[in-house]
């Protein structure tokens, strides 16, 4: 624990948690700046007394953490939206006759009919011609067509901000939360015949964009094949937009996903070729700074090359302090390093602490610097080619223990042949990127070799082949595991306490492991508690029926015949998230009990008069021609659900007749999934079965 007394070290430490209490509490800020003032009194008073003092005191190590724990709070409070007079989310203003000046600053994926962007506004126009300056990134969506926009365009349009879509069915993928985490609280959803090119920003971030673009209208010139093309610009240039949904399955089930994105791996081995080439250097008169001025130049120029997208300036300021600390030779440099780049990119952008390949990158590489020097000392190969194999196996375990508990709590499956992926891609990774490069160097010079570009292509078909291979091996794969953030964190203090362990063998390390062991069973054992209860669902699919009963980790399912096929990526979200170990089918018939209520199912074919029911629900399919109010007079339900089967034009005179009628209306396409759940501890007969 000997890297503990390093004081960026400590300072990271109680940072880090004042920058997560800042999203998760409200302080006005006035409050925070008298606290931090007030602190920083008693700090100087503290600094004199703690130099009068022979043997120091926990009072002035306290004081130093409370001071950096509110400054990481207040990093937070200053970018956090709502505390920015000039942002849109508190900006006055009549969005029905203002236009909105923004400029792009990310292109995001496109779906098959929309383009998407992240844009940052700039300032407000109104009708009578008067700006109003403002801030803060919004999404915007238009449709595809041949308008074609690019990062640094500023564009002027309506302004008609509305809410990012929440998920409509339980336990899938938040992008409403995730665009929050990246400070995106608005969509705006123009036609492209309403958008104005204005100008062009000009920023070394467009430049690179730009830069990048280029590189990849070249590269698309040369010989390579669409899905050789897509692995290049993702594993060069950081661009994954074209990488097909199949090719990333395969990289995801062989455990090498982490290839397709630059990031610290990539930036990691390309600080180690540079280090190795520029070796020499080191016998010159000031060698060492002469070095490490061309590390970082060359670093960044790799960034510049893939477009200083986010992930890559992150890898690239991390990897630059360690470049830094790589050259003082001591030992512990690399690690107060990573804590440097660590407080100096979360005091920048606090938002990073919530995006996962940040998260992801850290880990990976604060295992590999504590776990590997241990677990290559477990084995002693004579062989040199057998010791570099080990070193790489060893690598890869360490950053494997290092993101295991967070890769299970994101992605729900672990592919234990990843350590047979990284030790065949892993040695010829350096030999791909850096010819990589050259080929893009060449490229943007209009002189790249056909030949070299064909052998470039077959080494890249050769990697895909080789992980489509391992990851057709599905006895391997293990899928859907529900793992949950409390999981995460009590299975991390178990590494965290094995760590200390192997740093100080006694008593009290081992008290620390057997703790961070019973935390984690403790957590294990509420999550299974979780499970045991009951719920019933009214899924959201579109043209399609789905009625779900859970009930003790098994899931009974209701569907229409051709449903069951369109609604699996829904059904494999609840099965994960409810850690449901059976799952059985049925059809759906007109009338089902539904958590001790009586569900009548109105479809297409329009009949509701079933002699002697009295339903407390109804759901509505298919767009049934039906007279709802006479249906409601006859049967008296206390709510209607309506699915996602039918038109929305029925659904919104439906909707006016139940207000009129006083009855409460539920749509799945705009409140989600219809869902009725009892607590664990509050357990009562739940069945939803055939009515008789």
């Amino acid at each position: 624990m000997q890297f503990l007394n390093f004081t960026f070290i400590k300072l990271s430490l109680s940072f880090l948690p004042g920058i997560i209490a800042g999203f998760f509490l409200d302080i006005q800020l006035q409050v925070l700046f008298w606290v931090i003032s007030l602190l920083a009194l008693v700090f100087i008073f503290a600094f004199f007394r703690a130099r009068r003092q022979i043997f120091p005191d926990a009072f002035f190590g306290i004081l130093v953490f409370l001071i950096t724990f509110s400054l990481g709070f207040l990093t937070t409070s200053l970018h956090k939206p709502e505390n920015r007079p000039q942002h849109y989310i508190n900006t006055e203003i009549n969005s029905a006759r203002s236009l909105l000046q923004a400029r792009i600053a990310a292109k995001l994926k496109p779906t098959p009919y929309n383009q998407r962007y992240i844009i940052k506004a700039e300032a407000f126009k109104t009708e009578h011609q008067k700006a109003f300056k403002t801030e803060g990134k919004l999404l915007l969506t238009t449709e595809i067509d041949s308008t074609k926009l690019q990062v640094g365009d500023i564009l002027l349009f309506p302004y008609r901000p509305s809410e990012i879509n929440s998920p409509l069915n339980p336990y899938q993928f938040d992008y409403k939360a995730y665009m929050e985490k990246q400070a995106v609280l608005k969509q705006l959803q123009i036609n492209s015949e309403e958008i104005l090119k204005i100008g062009q920003a000009s920023s070394p971030m467009i430049f690179a964009e730009n830069l990048r673009e280029q590189i990849i209208t070249k590269l698309k010139a040369a010989t390579f094949s669409e899905e050789e093309l897509s692995i290049i610009q993702a594993l060069l240039l950081g661009e994954r937009r074209d990488i097909s949904r199949k090719i990333r399955d395969q990289y995801a089930a062989a455990g090498a996903i982490h290839i397709l994105a630059v990031s610290g791996l990539h930036v990691g081995i390309i600080l180690l070729i540079l280090n190795f080439l520029l070796k020499p250097l080191e016998n010159l008169k000031n060698g060492r700074i002469i070095k490490t001025i061309l590390l970082l130049s060359l670093m960044w120029g790799f960034a510049l090359l893939a477009g200083l997208s986010p992930s890559v300036v992150r890898a690239v300021s991390m990897f630059s302090f360690v470049a830094i600390g790589m050259q003082l030779r001591r030992k512990t440099s690399v690690m107060n390093s990573l804590f440097v780049s660590l407080f100096v990119l979360l005091l920048i952008n606090p938002f990073y602490i919530f995006q996962v390949g940040f998260q992801l990158s850290y880990l990976a590489v604060f295992s590999i610097v504590i776990f590997q020097p241990f677990l290559y000392q477990l084995l002693r190969p004579k062989f040199k080619l057998i010791r570099y194999l080990w070193g790489l196996l060893t690598v890869s375990i360490a950053a494997q223990l290092g993101v295991l508990p967070l890769s299970l709590f994101y992605f729900h499956q672990f592919p234990a042949l990843f350590f047979l992926s990284n030790l065949v891609i892993l040695p010829s990774l350096g030999i791909i990127l850096g010819l990589g490069i050259l080929i893009i160097l060449l490229s943007l010079l209009n002189a790249l070799p056909g030949l070299l570009a064909e052998i470039y292509g077959q080494l890249i078909s050769y990697m895909n082949q080789f992980i489509g291979w391992v990851a057709i091996q599905e006895n391997f794969l293990f899928k859907e595991i529900s793992f949950s953030l409390l999981q995460s964190f009590t299975a991390y203090l178990i590494i965290l306490s094995f760590f200390f362990l192997l740093n100080q063998k006694n008593y009290r390390t081992l008290v620390y492991l057997i703790l961070g062991v019973i935390s984690f069973q403790v957590s294990h054992i509420f999550e299974k508690q979780k499970h045991f209860s009951e719920e019933a669902v009214i899924f959201h699919k579109s043209r399609n029926n789905l009625i779900g009963q859970y009930q003790n980790k098994n899931l009974q399912l209701y569907h229409n015949p051709d449903s069951l096929a369109a609604a699996q990526r829904i059904i494999s979200d609840y099965k994960t998230g409810k850690n449901i170990t059976k799952i059985e089918t049925d059809t759906i018939k007109n009338v089902l009990r539904f958590m001790n209520k009586k569900l009548l199912i109105i479809d297409s074919s329009g009949i509701y008069d079933v002699p002697n029911l009295k339903p407390e629900l109804i759901l509505i399919t298919h767009s049934p021609k039906i007279n709802l109010e006479r249906v409601l007079i006859l049967t008296k339900p206390s709510k209607v659900i309506a699915d996602g089967s039918n038109f929305h034009s029925f659904i919104a005179r439906w909707e006016e007749t139940c207000r009129k009628q006083k009855v409460p209306f539920h749509h799945t396409g705009k409140k989600g999934a219809f869902r009725i759940s009892t607590e664990p501890k509050a357990l009562y007969q739940l069945t939803l079965k055939l009515y008789n």
